[in-house]
């Protein structure tokens, strides 16, 4: 699943596409992407694209002279926004397809349409039909917002506050980390990278962890993901960017996808077990 780098490189050349561009018209192919919202397509048509925000891995796209709507995009494991421009040239970003999968559109993935008044189109296809597209008004906005926590990368994230939560919090650490309700944009890469950069074993209660430990988790997520964000997201098998390159991000792994190799750091071996139902990596000598 693509996680918070991922869907901020998505946003950011998604962006690069569709400002000022306006639509003018909608097809959905299947309803529930749009939770059977019948007036999905009308409310739509006619609006013109004026930002595309994010907070966790949640994508918020905004419209001209429409302060009170707005539409949530998620693409969960197989989400894939694509844009096909006038002249048929494609990007995409989100889950990783097949070159069939992209001869034309729609396709059979293809979930939403969105058909711009200057040509070209973007399209929402999801294999897996974990995605989703939603209407919202600024007080179900600000009720998406609450349910999120604070992101490690945000100029505000208050690490005192962190480390004084996490006492509070009696499961695992990767548990906690997980949860997008403490802290948001954390996914199991990330998590498992993060722990390793603090010395910290997955398995640790998050009540355990000294306020330095904490600190420097906070430091180690927030790095981490800026790292990650500057390579494009880390690449295995379901993510592309916006502009069809796979994310460079996975060489710079310390610990995911690396178990039975030798440890960067010690030269041990990196281990890989199940922590809070999620494959778990981790260096058993460095982390404790």
């Amino acid at each position: 699943m693509p996680e918070l780098p991922e869907v901020e490189t998505v946003r950011v050349q998604l962006w690069s596409k569709l400002s000022g561009q306006m639509i003018s018209r909608v097809e959905v192919f299947n309803k529930k992407t749009v939770g059977s919202d019948t007036s999905f397509g009308r409310k739509l048509k006619g609006l013109t694209f004026a930002d595309i925000n994010r907070v966790g891995k949640l994508l918020i796209f905004s419209f001209h002279k429409k302060p009170e709507l707005y539409l949530l995009g998620h693409l969960k494991m197989t989400g894939q926004f694509f844009f096909v421009d006038k002249k048929g040239e494609l990007t995409g970003g989100g889950h990783e397809v097949s070159a069939a999968d992209t001869n034309h559109f729609p396709n059979r993935h293809t979930r939403v349409a969105f058909h711009l008044q200057a040509g070209g189109a973007l399209y929402f296809n999801d294999m897996r039909l974990f995605g989703y597209l939603r209407l919202a008004d600024s007080k179900d906005l600000e009720e998406t917002h609450a349910r999120f926590g604070p992101e490690p990368i945000a100029l505000d994230f208050d690490k005192e506050k962190f480390a004084s939560a996490l006492k509070k919090r009696k499961s695992s650490i990767k548990a906690v980390l997980l949860d997008q309700s403490f802290v948001a944009g954390l996914g199991n890469i990330y998590v498992d990278e993060a722990l390793f950069y603090a010395g910290v074993r997955p398995t640790r209660r998050a009540d355990k962890l000294t306020k330095k430990e904490a600190l420097l988790l906070a430091d180690g997520a927030r790095d981490i993901l800026l790292e990650a964000i500057k390579h494009g997201g880390t690449t295995f098998q379901h993510f592309i960017d916006a502009e069809g390159k796979r994310g460079n991000h996975t060489e710079h792994l310390q610990v995911f996808g690396r178990q039975g190799k030798a440890c960067y750091r010690c030269g041990g071996t990196i281990k890989k077990t199940r922590v809070a139902g999620r494959g778990t990596h981790y260096c058993p000598d460095c982390q404790r």
